[in-house]
């Protein structure tokens, strides 16, 4: 009797502690998608400048009504244990985008982040710190309404973070992109955040050190490069926030604190200004963002390459449910010695959404876009994309664009 008593303890103690080690995961993700038609036929259009320095949808001077594909990021989360204090938990990122055609579409998934991390990982100055090893994106920060990441360092690599050093925190990272044809890069990224500068303002910096490696024979060019941010909250007593960067870079690396393989003979320098304000005064029936931001890059040939962008996407909301958005945007880029290609684009867009905050989250949306563009920017070509009539848009200078979208993210 005694010993079916300690085989049944024994198994219930076995069963408790696997369940104290047992994974909870998390399901979070991204999605957009729609349909529609443009004014040249076919299914709806996207008009933009390809040829600028900027990432993202600054060169369509705005996202909103302009987005001509599915695309989706699934992530599934897990906590794998705990050890004195310490957390361990997974993160894993699926990413996913199809051009919207039709029915059953084949795509090749991307496993964009896969990485662990320990957490509390010491006392003192790394009591809040973390250690992590994977692939991921980090530290990224972004314009919503032009899909931009001013910082976008990412990719797999190994670091810890958010280091106490008196009140700030200090973190460091080694990112490591082998990219194509035995082309490597490693890029030291160091940050300094949460200086404080005024009440409900705080300045980071960011500098980044990329080392050239030689594989196969083939051999990089060493860069580096500087940043300076000041967020402030509650800017003007306009609710939301304010983010204005500086950056500066030089030879292979970028500008978004990364680093791109460039040929030993080669030397760049560029720096940028990064303005982006999200307003949502309380007691309002506005809210909404603006982006302006300038670009000049200039190349070891002589190049002298030049982008400035202004975009804002102020919203009415009649209830918590409906509301009423407009976007308008421009975009200027000035090739070296050459004219300056430019796009106007203003887009008005009813919506559904699930509350009346500017973040909230699904939106059904119905939109119409009107886009504009000079005379450089057709002669430089592929200013309309995403369906089978685009090229209808080669010989004109505006095009519009309507449909439905859907945004969700949870």
């Amino acid at each position: 009797m005694v010993s079916k008593t300690k085989l049944v303890v024994a198994l219930i103690s076995a069963f408790a502690a696997q369940a104290a080690l047992a994974v909870t995961p998390e399901f979070h993700g991204y999605l957009r998608s729609g349909s529609g038609a443009a004014s040249e036929g076919g299914r709806e259009a996207c008009f933009g400048i390809t040829n600028g320095v900027f990432g993202g949808k600054v060169g369509n001077a705005g996202r909103l009504g302009n987005e001509c594909e599915t695309y989706g990021e699934l992530s599934f989360d897990a906590g794998l244990g705990d050890n004195v204090g310490m957390k361990f938990n997974l993160h894993t990122m699926l990413a996913f985008v199809t051009k919207q055609e039709g029915d059953f579409e084949q795509f090749s998934p991307a496993w964009r982040q896969t990485w662990v991390e320990a957490s509390n990982i010491g006392s003192g100055a790394l009591e809040h710190a973390s250690a992590w090893v994977g692939k991921r994106y980090y530290k990224r920060h972004d314009v919503h309404i032009v899909d931009f990441f001013w910082s976008e360092d990412q990719g797999p690599g190994a670091g810890i973070e958010n280091i106490d050093v008196g009140g700030l925190k200090l973190s460091y990272a080694l990112m490591r992109n082998n990219g194509e044809s035995s082309k490597a890069m490693s890029n030291h990224d160091f940050r300094l955040e949460g200086i404080q500068t005024n009440p409900g303002g705080k300045i980071d910096l960011s500098l980044n050190l990329v080392q050239k490696n030689t594989v196969d024979g083939v051999s990089g060019k060493s860069g580096a490069a500087f940043g300076i941010a000041h967020n402030q909250d509650n800017p003007f007593d306009l609710g939301g926030f304010n983010d204005f960067a500086f950056q500066y870079a030089k030879d292979s690396a970028t500008l978004s604190q990364g680093a791109s393989f460039v040929d030993s003979n080669s030397s760049k320098r560029a720096w940028r200004v990064i303005e982006h304000l999200m307003f949502e005064p309380k007691n309002s029936n506005w809210n909404g963002a603006v982006f302006v931001g300038y670009d000049r890059d200039k190349q070891n040939n002589g190049g002298d390459n030049k982008t400035f962008s202004a975009v804002a996407r102020p919203i009415y909301h009649f209830t918590d449910a409906y509301s009423l958005t407009m976007e308008v945007g421009t975009t200027r880029y000035t090739p070296d010695g050459g004219n300056t290609q430019s796009i106007t684009k203003p887009t008005i867009e009813p919506q559904l959404a699930v509350g009346k905050g500017f973040w909230s989250r699904p939106v059904l949306r119905a939109y119409y876009t009107f886009a504009n563009w000079n005379d450089a920017a057709k002669k430089a070509g592929n200013v309309a994309s995403g369906h089978e009539s685009a090229a209808a848009y080669a010989t004109r200078t505006s095009g519009s664009s309507y449909g439905f979208q859907a945004e969700a993210w949870w």
